[in-house]
């Protein structure tokens, strides 16, 4: 790198995109969630090496945000904001991957209160991709959409606390600590989602 370019670089730094890298992570992260759903309704082995690949390119993508915010002179909202949304959306990813993981490990049979908390999860993601593509456009619509987005994360919450009442009943007492492992995940997961959320409505309205 010649001198002169290193000066110029110094005065002008680099330019970034955040929003369309946050957009690129959170549709990266739905398509984990999508693998483990998919996992939790078919073929556990099928899917699990597709999600470890997905969640460590995920990761070397964050990676790369993290720098390139050390570098940027400007970004579309709060550095640090966009540094834990980018967090809390591989927290989303490690949860799904370790979920799968664990039921593979711990071999347990996918019951209906996981697959039910892994749709909400789904639709919750989803709703994120859209809610960062959009930020600072029409706010009516952004405000819908992070309601509905924490309606997705009470109601995994609500179908984690009917799934473990049936666990607490099941007589054997190591099928039900591996049970619950599974669902500690999958609410984890939904409750990194709400932190997700909290961070996109606080850049779409300019709180905290």
């Amino acid at each position: 790198m010649s001198e002169r370019k290193r000066l110029l670089d110094g005065l002008f730094p680099p330019r970034y995109d955040f929003l369309d890298l946050l957009v690129t992570q959170a549709e990266m992260t739905v398509k984990g969630v999508q693998i483990l759903l998919a996992a939790l309704k078919g073929d556990k082995d099928h899917y699990l090496q597709e999600l470890k690949d997905l969640d460590d390119r995920t990761d070397q993508m964050r990676h790369d945000m993290e720098r390139k915010l050390g570098e940027a002179f400007s970004t579309p909202f709060d550095r640090q904001d966009i540094y834990s949304m980018s967090r809390q959306l591989e927290a989303v990813m490690n949860f799904a991957r370790t979920t799968l993981v664990e039921i593979d490990a711990f071999e347990v049979e996918p019951d209906r209160c996981m697959i039910d908390m892994a749709e909400h999860l789904l639709i919750g993601t989803e709703e994120v991709v859209e809610g960062v593509r959009t930020l600072g456009q029409e706010s009516s619509k952004e405000e819908t959409r992070i309601h509905r987005m924490r309606e997705e994360e009470n109601l995994i919450e609500e179908i984690y606390v009917l799934g473990m009442r049936e666990v607490f009943t099941l007589k054997d007492h190591m099928i039900a600590l591996k049970k619950r492992e599974i669902y500690h995940h999958l609410k984890d997961a939904g409750r990194a989602l709400s932190a997700t959320v909290d961070i996109l409505h606080r850049a779409a309205f300019g709180l905290g």
